[in-house]
C-alpha cells in the first residue's frame, strides 16, 4: 500500500512532539499536542479525515512506548514502526554534527529515518492475539515476582537487623504462607519467647510442618536464642516495619498465583500449546513464555537469525582491522533473553544431547552462563 504521509512522534509523560512529512518526504509540520487519549482520539481521526483511499500512515515512535502501541494499534490506517533508542541516537547525530537535541529534532529525526527506510523496516502489527496476551502475561508475572524478590530482600535485611533467628525458623521462602503467618504472628523474639511451646507447634502443624524432628529443632533454637536488640522503641518500629512488608509480600503472591491460573488457562486455549509443552525441560512456565515469543505466526521471523536477535541471544560481533570482539546483546529485550537462556538451563537436565554440549563446553573451560547462552542459540535454530 502506498504511505500518504510519515508521522514521527518524540513523547514525554505530558505531551507529545509531532513532525509530519508528506509522501515525497518534504513540507515538515511540526506541532505539540497532549499525550492525554482525549487528545490522541482526535488527531488520530483528523489524519483519517485527510486520507486518500487506499492509503495509509507511517506513524514511527521511539521505544519503549507501549502506551502508544495499545492507544494506536486500534487504527488500520495506521502503520507502526519502532525505533531502538540506540539506533535513533546514531541516525540523529548523522543528520547534525553538533549533537544539538531537543524534542522537536527527534521527532523530525523519526519522520525522516522511517521515510528513508520504511521499505526496509518490518512494521509492528499483531499477528495473533492469544499468543501476545500470553506473553504479556508471563512478563508482567516477571515484574510481579521482581516486587516480590525486592520485598523479601528489605524483609531479610530488617529480620537480620532484629529478629534473625526468623530466618532459621520459617523456612528458605520469606513469601510461603507459613513464613507470612509467622511474621505476622511474632515480629520480635520476646513475643515468640512468650508463647507456649504447645502453640507453637499447633501453628506448625496448622501450615503442614509437622515432622517432629524438625519441631524439636525449632524448639530448642527458641528456648536458647538470645535476642539482637532489646529497645522497646526499636522493636516497634521493626515491628511495624515486618508486618507492612509481610502485607505486600502477601498481595504480590496472590497477584503471582492469579497469574499462573490466567497464564495457563490462555496457553491451554493456544492450538500450539502442544508443541510447547513436548519440547524438553519446557514444563509449564517455559511452555507458555515460549509460545508467547514465537505465537502461531510463521512468517513473523524470516529466519533463525531473525529470532536469535529478536530475542537478544545472538551476539555481536565488533571488528576492525586486526581487532575482533564478541559481546553479548545489551540492546534487547531482557525478558525474552532471560526465557531462552533460563529454559537452556532447564534443557541440560532433560535433554541428552543438552547435556552433551553443556559437557563438552565445561570442558573447553568455558562459563555456565556463557554454555547457556551458547546452548539457547543453538536451540533456536531447532526451534525454528
Amino acid at each position: 500500500m502506498k504511505h500518504h504521509q510519515f508521522v514521527g512522534i518524540d513523547r514525554s509523560d505530558a505531551t507529545i512532539d509531532l513532525c509530519i512529512l508528506d509522501a515525497n518526504g518534504d513540507c515538515p509540520a511540526y506541532s505539540k499536542i497532549s499525550s492525554a487519549p482525549e487528545t490522541l482520539l482526535p488527531w488520530a481521526l483528523s489524519l483519517k479525515a485527510n486520507l486518500p483511499p487506499g492509503e495509509i500512515i507511517a506513524l514511527c515512535i521511539e521505544q519503549p512506548c507501549q502506551n502508544l502501541i495499545h492507544f494506536f494499534s486500534q487504527f488500520d490506517f495506521l502503520r507502526l514502526y519502532l525505533v531502538n533508542p540506540a539506533v535513533l541516537k546514531k541516525y540523529r547525530e548523522s543528520l547534525s554534527a553538533s549533537r544539538a537535541k531537543d524534542d522537536r529534532r527527534d521527532a523530525n529525526a523519526l519522520a525522516l529515518f522511517v521515510h528513508e527506510r520504511h521499505a526496509r523496516l518490518e512494521p509492528w502489527l499483531p499477528t495473533d492475539p492469544l499468543a501476545d496476551q500470553i506473553a504479556l502475561l508471563a512478563e508482567k508475572r516477571r515484574q510481579l515476582v521482581d516486587v516480590r524478590t525486592s520485598l523479601t530482600n528489605k524483609l531479610t535485611q530488617a529480620l537480620k537487623d532484629t529478629f534473625p533467628q526468623a530466618l532459621h525458623l520459617v523456612g528458605r521462602d520469606l513469601f510461603s504462607p507459613l513464613a507470612c503467618a509467622f511474621l505476622t504472628k511474632w515480629t520480635n523474639l520476646q513475643a515468640l519467647q512468650k508463647a507456649r511451646p504447645s502453640t507453637i507447634t499447633q501453628f506448625y502443624s496448622t501450615h503442614r510442618s509437622r515432622r517432629p524432628k524438625v519441631i524439636k529443632e525449632r524448639l530448642e533454637l527458641i528456648d536458647q536464642s538470645v535476642a539482637l536488640c532489646v529497645s522497646e522503641n526499636i522493636l516497634e518500629v521493626y515491628h511495624e516495619l515486618i508486618l507492612g512488608l509481610v502485607r505486600q509480600i502477601s498481595a504480590a503472591q496472590t497477584g503471582i498465583k492469579r497469574f499462573d491460573q490466567l497464564i495457563k488457562a490462555r496457553t491451554d486455549q493456544h492450538k500450539d500449546a502442544r508443541i510447547f509443552k513436548t519440547l524438553p525441560g519446557a514444563g509449564a512456565a517455559f511452555a507458555s513464555r515460549l509460545l508467547g515469543f514465537f505465537g502461531s505466526d510463521r512468517e513473523k521471523y524470516s529466519s533463525a537469525a531473525a529470532v536469535q536477535k529478536h530475542s537478544g541471544v545472538a551476539p555481536i560481533t565488533k571488528q576492525s582491522g586486526k581487532m575482533r570482539f564478541v559481546h553479548r546483546r545489551y540492546a534487547c529485550n531482557k525478558f525474552w533473553r532471560q526465557t531462552f537462556v533460563e529454559w537452556a538451563g532447564q534443557t541440560v537436565i532433560k535433554s541428552l544431547w543438552a547435556k552433551a554440549y553443556y559437557q563438552q563446553q565445561k570442558d573447553k573451560g568455558q562459563r555456565h552462563q556463557t554454555i547457556l547462552r551458547s546452548l539457547a542459540y543453538k536451540w533456536q535454530r531447532i526451534l525454528f
